[in-house]
C-alpha cells in the first residue's frame, strides 16, 4: 500500500470515512490473514475490519496529527487482532508480523523522511511572508482572497508570491533530487 497523506481524505475538516474504507480495506484484511490465517472465522475477521474504520473515525478529532494513514491504520488493526485473540483465548504469536511490519515501515519512509528535512531545510530559506502565504494557502487550506485580507495584501500578490514560491522550491528540490 502507498503511503498516503491523510490530507487527501479530508473535506471540509470531516474525514471522507467512505473513500478511506474503499482505499484500505483490502490492506486491512491482508494484515488480519496475515496475522492469523485461520484462526479466526470469517465474522471476526470482518468485525476486526469494521471496528478499524470506526475507531479512526472516532479518534480522528482527538488526534488530527495523522501524517502516515496506512502505519496508522495498521497499529489499529493489530491492536483489535491481539484483543479478539485474547477475548477468544487464541495463543498465536504475532510478535514476529509486527517485527515484519515495523521493519517494512521503517525502511519505507526512510526516503520519505530526507525528502521532508531537505523540504523543511528549503522552506527555512524562504522569506516570513512567504512562509506564512505557504501555511495559511497549503496547511490552512485559506483562499487566495482570505489570504490577502489576513496579510493585507492583494490578491495579484498573493498569486505571483505563491508561483514564485513554487518555483523557487521547485528548483531547489531539483537540486536535491528530490523531484
Amino acid at each position: 500500500m502507498s503511503k498516503e497523506v491523510i490530507e487527501k481524505y479530508i473535506i471540509n475538516e470531516n474525514l471522507d470515512l467512505d473513500k478511506i474504507v474503499d482505499d484500505y480495506s483490502s490492506y486491512v484484511r491482508t494484515i488480519i490473514n496475515n496475522a492469523v490465517g485461520s484462526n479466526l472465522n470469517a465474522e471476526d475477521k470482518e468485525e476486526i475490519v469494521l471496528d478499524t474504520f470506526f475507531i479512526l473515525w472516532k479518534n480522528y478529532n482527538d488526534n488530527k496529527n495523522i501524517y502516515v494513514l496506512d502505519a496508522y491504520i495498521a497499529g489499529i488493526t493489530r491492536n483489535l487482532i491481539k484483543e479478539k485473540l485474547r477475548k477468544l483465548h487464541y495463543t498465536v504469536d504475532i510478535s514476529n508480523y509486527e517485527n515484519i511490519i515495523e521493519m517494512e515501515e521503517k525502511e519505507l519512509y526512510e526516503e520519505e523522511r530526507e525528502e521532508i528535512a531537505y523540504l523543511e531545510n528549503s522552506l527555512k530559506n524562504l522569506k516570513e511572508i512567504d512562509i506564512k502565504i505557504i501555511n495559511l494557502y497549503y496547511y490552512s487550506s485559506k483562499s487566495i482572497k482570505d489570504i490577502a485580507n489576513e496579510l493585507d495584501i492583494s490578491q495579484s500578490n498573493v498569486k505571483t508570491k505563491l508561483h514564485r514560491i513554487r518555483k523557487k522550491l521547485q528548483k531547489e528540490l531539483s537540486k536535491g533530487d528530490i523531484l
